[in-house]
């Protein structure tokens, strides 16, 4: 099964989260994808998921890049799973317009209010195949609960916790992984 993997805002394939997946599943995809502009997002997004729809395929995504995921896989019809994913971009993200940079390629740019109002083009009819939500109850930029309010009934929610925004319990998100790519 190939899992592709979409990091978070202003987050890259270099982040420490991208680095321990791709050492626990070699050929794991991180696409290195703009985090501002969500058109320019969503065109570099599936230009790297479609070529991999031929085959059983896992999307996974972290905080903005959980987001893209939910929704790539509702459009896809592909199973998921998300960790302390920001479902409402153009509500969390309104405190970084402006100026940006990348925590890890120091690449820099602009996140304007136009960018913010685009999110709502992206929310695709329909859901993913099968769902699991990752969200640590100390996330301190993206509350807990709004992954209860939006995923409660309708995925399977796991809500360690203590924990932070990158998501301490890394054993638990290989974990899920691991039985996720075992049962798709």
């Amino acid at each position: 099964m190939n899992i592709v993997y979409m990091p978070g805002f202003n987050s890259s394939p270099l982040s420490e989260k991208s680095k321990l997946l791709t050492a626990q599943f070699p050929g794991i995809v991180i696409p290195d994808y703009n985090s501002w502009d969500p058109e320019i997002s969503y065109a570099q997004l599936t230009h790297c998921i479609e070529p991999l729809l031929s085959e059983k395929l896992l999307l996974t995504g972290s905080s903005l890049g959980g987001f893209w995921a939910y929704h790539l896989a509702s459009q896809y019809k592909l199973p998921c799973l998300l960790i302390n994913p920001c479902m409402s971009p153009e509500i969390s993200l309104q405190r970084y317009v402006g100026p940006v940079e990348n925590f890890y390629t120091h690449e820099t740019g602009l996140l304007t209010k136009h960018h913010l109002a685009q999110y709502q083009r992206f929310r695709f009819p329909g859901k993913p195949r099968y769902i699991t939500v990752l969200h640590e109850q100390g996330d301190e930029l993206i509350p807990y609960q709004e992954s209860v309010k939006n995923f409660v009934g309708k995925a399977k929610l796991l809500l360690p916790g203590a924990g932070n925004h990158r998501f301490a319990r890394t054993d638990l998100l290989l974990e899920n992984i691991r039985l996720m790519t075992r049962r798709f």
